[in-house]
Order: C-alpha cells, then sequence, then structure tokens
C-alpha cells in the first residue's frame, strides 16, 4: 500500500495541498483561489485509490476538510470558480476549528495520525509539528508565515506552498522516527506504527491511531466485551463507577502489616481519612530512618540530601524495584472496577499469566505481539481508571491500588531496615527502592524480599549502581556496575536527561551532556562545553502562547529594532560582536503580556535567531557564549559536587 504524507493550508482565500509519496520520492502541490483551480486535479488525485495518507493531526483537522470537499466535489464545487471553493473550505475549516475539530469515523481514504500515535492529544504531552521540527534539529524551522484571515496574491501563495512543503518534510521525518528509522536513542528500532498494525490482526481491534494509554484501554473494551457478551459501545454508553465519597480505610491491603510507630501514624491517618468527591488531595509525611517519606494519592517519594553517592569495597548502591507494580497489586487483590464485575478480574490475571508465560518462552518463539498488547493493557488500566469518561473509570480502583503500593512501601523498608540498620535510603519512589548497603548485608534483603513475595505476591527486582549524581527523586543519574566508556549504561532523570522524547523541552542539551561527563569521567564541564561542534547542542527553544508576543531586540543600520517572533523559535546565546556575520541575527529577547508587562529572556545574555540552520566553515564564528552553558552546567553540578566527598564516612 502507497503511502502518501500530506499537509494543508486553508486562508481566507486560498487553500493549497501537498502531498510527498516516499517511495516514488514525487511531490504533489494543488491550489484552489481566484488565479488558479487545481480542484478537478486534486479530487482525481484524492480518489485514485489504493493509498493511504498520513499526517500530523489530520484526523482531526486535514482529513475533514479534504472529506467535506470530495463529499460536495460531484455535483456541487466542480461547477464553482476556484474563489468560491476556496472561501467555501475557509467558512468548513473555521467551522472545524470553532466546534475544537471533528474526526471522520468513516473516512473514504485510510489515515495514520502521528500526532495521535505519539499522544501528543494528551495535555501533558502536546506537542507541535515545530516543536518537532526543533527536536529533530530540522534546518529550516517555521511558522506559518501569513494569517489565516488576510486576503492572498499570487506572491502569498509562494510563500504558503514553500511552508506547506517545509512542513510535509517535517511530517515525512516524524514518520520515519514513527518506523524507528532514527538514530535517536529513544525511538531507534521502534516501529510504533508496525506494532499497531499487527495489534489490530492479533485482538481484532482498531488501534491504529491511538496512543499508548488509549490503545491499551480500547484493546481491554475489546476483549472485555467479547468475553462477557455486551456489545463495547453498550459498555462506553454505561460508564463507570462514580464515588461521592471514598474511606481511605476501605482501600487497606488484607495483607498489610505494619510495625514501626512512625509508618502506623501514616496507616493511621489512612484509616482515618475520607476522600471527598472523585479527585480529592491526600498527603502525609514520615520520618523514619532519618529519611521523609511523602506520600500522597498517587504514591511514595523520599530522597536524600543532593550529593555524589558511591558504591566502594563495604558499600553497595542497590535500586530494588516492584516489577508491574500496579498490574501486581491488582491481582493480588483482586481488584476491579465495581460495574465491570469479578470477570474483569479473571480475565485481567489471564492477561498478566499469559504475558509472563510467553516472555518465559525461548526469544525466537515468542509472540512480541501478545507480549506488548497485553502490557498495553495492565498498564493502560490502572491509568484510565481515574477518568470519568472512560469505561473503566472507577476511583476506588485507583486509590486501592496506590494506597496499597504505599503501605507495601512502608511494610518493605521496616524490614529491610529490622535486618540492616546500616541501610541509607538513597531514594525511594512510587514502584521501588534505592538503598546504600553493606554488602554483607544483600543476601538478609533478599530474604527479606523474598519473604513479601510470598505474602503479596508482588515480585521484586534488583539493579546495582556503581554511582549516582542526585538532586531529589525525580532528577538524578545512575552508572550501572557494568557502565563502560564504550557502552554506556547511565540512567538519567529529569534535569539531568540529555536525550528526551520530542514532546518535552530539547534546550541546550550541552548543559547535562556536560554534566554527565564530568560525574561519569571526571571531565570539566568547560572542556565538554568548548570543545563539542554541534551548533545543534547548544540550541534553545523559545515556546509562546497567545498570553503574550515575543520579540527580538537588535542593533541594525545604526538604531534599535525590535521585530516580533514566532512563537514557537530557535536560537542560541551568543556574544557576537557587532557587525560580524550579517547571516546571523543577534540581539536580545523578551516577552510583553496582553496586561502589558515586559519580561526577558535569559536576561543579562544576548541571543542569535537561528530558525535557519547556518553552517559556518569557522566554529568560532558562531560566537557561542560559552560562559552562559558553563554557568547552566555549573548551576546542575554544584550542588552536587560540593557534596562528593564521602557522605558516609561518619556512619
Amino acid at each position: 500500500m502507497i503511502v502518501e504524507v500530506y499537509d494543508l493550508e486553508c486562508l481566507s482565500n486560498l487553500f493549497t495541498y501537498t502531498g510527498y509519496i516516499p517511495h516514488t520520492n514525487e511531490w504533489f502541490q494543488y491550489v484552489i483561489a481566484d488565479w488558479r483551480n487545481d480542484s478537478q486535479q486534486l479530487y482525481d488525485h484524492l480518489t485514485r485509490g489504493n493509498f493511504i495518507m498520513c499526517g500530523f493531526n489530520n484526523n482531526a483537522y486535514d482529513y475533514p476538510l479534504l472529506h467535506h470537499f470530495l463529499r460536495h466535489f460531484k455535483g456541487e464545487y466542480e461547477y464553482k470558480s476556484g474563489l468560491d471553493v476556496a472561501t467555501a473550505l475557509y467558512d468548513k475549516s473555521q467551522y472545524l476549528i470553532e466546534e475544537q475539530f471533528t474526526e471522520v469515523k468513516k473516512p473514504f481514504i485510510p489515515q495514520i495520525d502521528l500526532y495521535k500515535i505519539f499522544h501528543y492529544n494528551n495535555k501533558a504531552r502536546r506537542c507541535s509539528l515545530k516543536d518537532l521540527e526543533i527536536a529533530m534539529r530540522m534546518e529550516n524551522v517555521e511558522e506559518m508565515p501569513i494569517h489565516h484571515t488576510h486576503w492572498c496574491n499570487k506572491e502569498d501563495c509562494k510563500l504558503i506552498l514553500a511552508y506547506n512543503m517545509n512542513d510535509v518534510e517535517a511530517t515525512y521525518r516524524f514518520l520515519l522516527v514513527t518506523l524507528g528509522k532514527t538514530d535517536y536513542p529513544l525511538y531507534k528500532g521502534k516501529n510504533k506504527l508496525q506494532l499497531r498494525f499487527d495489534l489490530n490482526k492479533k485482538f481484532g481491534a482498531n488501534v491504529t491511531n491511538m496512543g499508548d494509554v488509549p490503545m491499551g484501554e480500547e484493546l481491554m473494551l475489546q476483549l472485555y466485551s467479547r468475553a462477557v457478551g455486551i456489545n463495547p459501545y453498550e459498555l462506553k454508553r454505561l460508564g463507570g463507577t462514580p464515588r461521592s465519597e471514598i474511606k481511605l480505610k476501605d482501600c487497606i491491603p488484607s495483607w498489610c502489616s505494619i510495625k514501626s510507630k512512625e509508618f502506623n501514624t501514616f496507616l493511621n491517618k489512612i484509616k482515618s481519612t475520607t476522600i471527598k468527591g472523585e479527585k480529592g488531595e491526600f498527603s502525609y509525611s514520615v520520618i523514619f530512618h532519618e529519611n521523609k517519606f511523602d506520600f500522597g494519592i498517587g504514591g511514595a517519594h523520599s530522597s536524600i540530601k543532593p550529593g555524589v553517592y558511591e558504591s566502594d569495597d563495604y558499600w553497595r548502591i542497590v535500586d530494588f524495584d516492584i516489577s508491574s507494580l500496579y498490574p501486581s497489586v491488582a491481582k493480588s487483590l483482586g481488584l476491579y472496577p465495581a460495574h465491570l464485575g469479578p470477570e474483569f478480574m479473571q480475565l485481567y490475571s489471564q492477561f498478566i499469566d499469559k504475558r509472563i508465560a510467553e516472555k518465559h518462552k525461548p526469544k525466537s518463539e515468542r509472540d512480541n505481539v501478545l507480549i506488548e498488547g497485553f502490557k498495553l493493557i495492565l498498564n493502560g488500566t490502572y491509568g484510565k481508571s481515574n477518568e470519568d469518561k472512560s469505561f473503566l473509570y472507577d476511583p476506588l480502583y485507583t486509590f486501592s491500588t496506590t494506597i496499597a503500593g504505599q503501605l507495601f512501601i512502608c511494610m518493605w523498608c521496616e524490614r529491610m531496615v529490622e535486618v540492616c540498620p546500616e541501610l541509607v535510603f538513597l531514594q525511594t519512589n512510587t514502584d521501588g527502592v534505592t538503598v546504600r548497603i553493606p554488602r554483607s548485608s544483600l543476601e538478609a534483603i533478599r530474604k527479606v524480599n523474598e519473604q513479601l513475595t510470598k505474602e503479596t505476591t508482588l515480585v521484586i527486582e534488583e539493579a546495582f549502581y556503581s554511582k549516582m549524581f542526585l538532586r531529589d527523586v525525580n532528577n538524578y543519574g545512575a552508572i550501572y556496575e557494568d557502565s563502560t566508556p564504550d557502552n554506556e549504561h547511565i540512567k538519567l532523570k529529569g534535569d539531568f536527561e540529555i536525550d528526551k522524547e520530542f514532546h518535552k523541552d530539547p534546550s541546550m542539551r550541552i548543559v547535562p551532556l556536560a554534566v554527565k561527563n564530568y560525574f561519569v569521567y571526571g571531565i570539566p564541564v568547560e572542556k565538554t562545553i568548548k570543545e563539542n561542534r554541534d551548533i545543534f547542542n547548544f540550541c534553545m527553544r523559545l515556546k509562546t502562547n497567545s498570553a503574550c508576543t515575543p520579540y527580538f531586540k537588535y542593533f541594525d543600520n545604526n538604531k534599535i529594532n525590535n521585530r516580533p517572533l514566532n512563537r514557537t523559535t530557535r536560537y542560541y546565546i551568543s556574544n557576537k560582536p557587532i557587525g560580524l556575520n550579517p547571516e546571523l541575527e543577534h540581539g536580545t529577547i523578551y516577552k510583553q503580556f496582553n496586561d502589558g508587562r515586559i519580561i526577558g529572556v535569559n536576561i543579562g545574555y544576548s541571543a542569535t535567531i537561528f530558525n535557519k540552520f547556518i553552517k559556518l566553515d569557522n566554529w568560532e564564528d558562531y560566537h557561542i557564549d560559552y560562559n552562559f552553558y558553563i554557568a547552566e552546567a555549573n548551576k546542575l553540578k554544584n550542588p552536587l559536587a560540593i557534596k562528593q566527598f564521602d557522605l558516609f564516612s561518619s556512619i
């Protein structure tokens, strides 16, 4: 099947379509306006059959507009002028936007929506095509050059077509990422699209244009509906189980056994707390073994003071993790959304058992689609159980799962300290604990873990670190014992992340890279920063919304100028002398808010706008302000590095 990557633009009197077929390297562009009417050619192109269309947020906007065009072409648009068709499409376009987009349930042409596949329609993962252009290091980061209300002419059309083509190029590059055809570590070799096609075939469901969590929910819906003989549409119509209040004592697991005075205060707090409403709040803190544990509805967290912690001949850093915490808790306690009945847990347990059995087979015999499909179902169930629009909705199920996990952490920590009083908690999170223990105590703690597994069925896994550089539970680096310079095995979280998911801000990658090199290899941050020759590692992303307008203030022709910037702008911090390299714009950036406030960006530093990549033969001509990046690296490094002496010398 042929795939055509496409994008369209719709202005008040101009409609453009750009398509690209990677297989044949063919480009197609069609224009509908008063000076050119490609309506018939576009209709013929779209009705030729035997192809799939691929876009970015196309299911919500681009395709519904094309679907409208296809439905109204015969007997209507085919007889209208280019201007009449363009204005009619513009009216439909504005309707789609005002209605917050309306997907077509039965498209004439199959659609692949990369925006949906990466779940960028989720508020926490919201990501635009311009954000992706920066994340993918495209040479041209371009915003719409003309406002959609502008009455266009032929010269404007040239700009729109060029912009249209750049968007299609960006979408195609992102398609390659989706297929795993990229060197970017997080996505390399992971074919998200093929997985969805395989899941469609394996489970008889249509999950092509879904993110991982919605995909897990949809697979569960289909399989559960078949198991109980209820139409999936009826299940969705019936809804979930709303709760006006939840007594947290009802969430305490049957295997809970707390001994310490400290954690018993937390248990008593749970017993006496009632959550009012379906999105209630709950928080409590406990000091245990000189460590502060913070509990909330979502989980448990703790962290030792910032610093660098190392294994040595006496001490060993061990990271213990509960395998598949939420699915395991649900199975252990027989949890299920009340409206779905015990049949749900029976099915859910089968999925867990089948996945484990499949994973235990030799690699050559494993059904990886089944393994991945059940993983999505198991994880998605918890994620959707607290969403009121999901058929899985039951907040009691959600809270029972999280409270059980927290109380397990309490039991676990108590027992580890009981057999190893020297133990030091480095960090605790919802599904695991990282500790520094005497090497001689490892077997005693393993016995604790084995006993807990017998009591709760929760399985505990372990990994070993040679070093941790840690600011808090969400921001740290951990070097595994088997890591080597040629084959690094290092976990980086939060501000220490180097290669981030594309929806996250990729600004100044050089900073965490320099900090990693310092803590792992002892290389001064100044050396890494000054010797790096990848300009994109220094680039930053400015992203604004409708609450303000970003401006670039620069000196030109002996006067100060202020020019509006794109809402998404790529730049780097520079110290370029005035008059050199005129192709690189140099100045300062600020934001002017609608209420009149003006706030500077990177105050005290100048910037070079870099939306269009320019390759310079002489690296120094970029005039990077190394002092800025060194200062940023030191902000991340110094609070930890000054504590790099042996923090346990007094223990």
